[in-house]
């Protein structure tokens, strides 16, 4: 009888990634109540929250996320990412969406 290795939740996500086409995971780091601003960008974000709290705003929704929350962008339209007010820390990976691949 063998033990199985157990997977960490972050390796876990990053193959998750790499089993659905995203690129390796970029480690962002947000100062307090820092907001960023995207315009469509025809790509699908997949990120997971390391540690504060993020505000994902769409013309949708606006959903907060926090510590191990996982977050996805489809790429179709314009969003923004409001930090909270001890800052972020967060993975984030991309890939063309199929749909809009040229």
């Amino acid at each position: 009888m063998g033990m199985e290795k157990t997977q960490n939740p972050l390796d876990k996500f990053k193959h998750s990634l790499d089993q659905q086409g995203f690129i390796s995971p970029m480690l962002t780091t947000l100062a307090p109540h820092e907001k960023l601003k995207r315009h469509s960008s025809h790509q699908e974000i997949c990120g997971v929250v390391l540690d504060g709290e993020l505000k994902l705003v769409t013309e949708a929704q606006n959903t907060t996320y926090t510590k191990h929350d996982i977050f996805f962008i489809d790429g179709s339209g314009s969003f923004e990412i409001h930090c909270g007010s001890n800052g972020a820390q967060y993975l984030f990976s991309f890939k063309n969406s199929p749909a809009k691949a040229c």
